[in-house]
């Protein structure tokens, strides 16, 4: 996979990420209870799995970044 397809692919999945997550806050209703509630929550978490994962897409950690000092 190129680089620029990948950046592409973080970019897209960070903004995904970004709208679950507000949906999440101010958008589902409020009376989501027992459940449901659960589900409210595991969005949560995996949107911000998706933030942390498109990170990695658009910066991936390479051998020539690493410090040459050791």
């Amino acid at each position: 996979m190129s680089p620029g397809s990948k950046r592409t692919i973080g970019i897209v999945t960070m903004a995904v990420g970004i709208v679950v997550a507000a949906w999440a806050v101010f958008g589902p209703p409020r009376d989501w209870e027992g459940g449901m509630r659960w589900v409210r929550h595991g969005l949560a978490l995996g949107s911000l799995g998706a933030v942390s994962l498109s990170a990695r897409l658009m910066f991936p950690d390479t051998d020539e970044d690493e410090s040459k000092t050791m």
